[in-house]
């Protein structure tokens, strides 16, 4: 798990294909360099589908929408899956004033297995 002082995420392994990435707190420059870091290697380096839930996180700023854009953008060159989930309003209103709502636009949340140590959300229409 990497922490800041009001944001942290946590890598889960699902299976060989698949990683995702809980975030929790603030979703912005604090946290966007270690994210992106092991994003990154997960659709580069590894060619794995990558989930990022942001079921916890309370707010996201600018940084963070263009960090999700730019991995949009890389698994579809790499031909990997990217998913955001849990999308909160607070979150969903950001993205709509960055005029980025249809790009994340999965509201609907259904739960599935708890992992280890935390609970992860999809889309009911994943």
């Amino acid at each position: 798990m990497i922490n800041c002082e009001t944001s942290s995420f946590r890598a889960t392994t699902l299976n060989d294909q698949t990683i995702a990435f809980r975030l929790e707190g603030e979703f912005g420059k604090d946290i966007n360099k270690e994210l992106r870091e092991e994003i990154m290697s997960a659709l580069k380096d590894f060619g794995q589908n990558v989930i990022i839930d942001l079921t916890r996180v309370d707010s996201i700023d600018t940084s963070a929408a263009a960090l999700l854009v730019e991995c949009i953008r890389v698994s579809e060159v790499t031909n990997t899956s990217f998913k955001v989930i849990g999308i909160n309003n607070k979150v969903k209103s950001i993205f709509e004033m960055l005029k980025l709502s249809t790009i994340f636009n999965n509201l609907e949340l259904s739960q599935i297995p708890r992992t280890e140590d935390h609970m992860l959300y999809r889309s009911k229409f994943a």
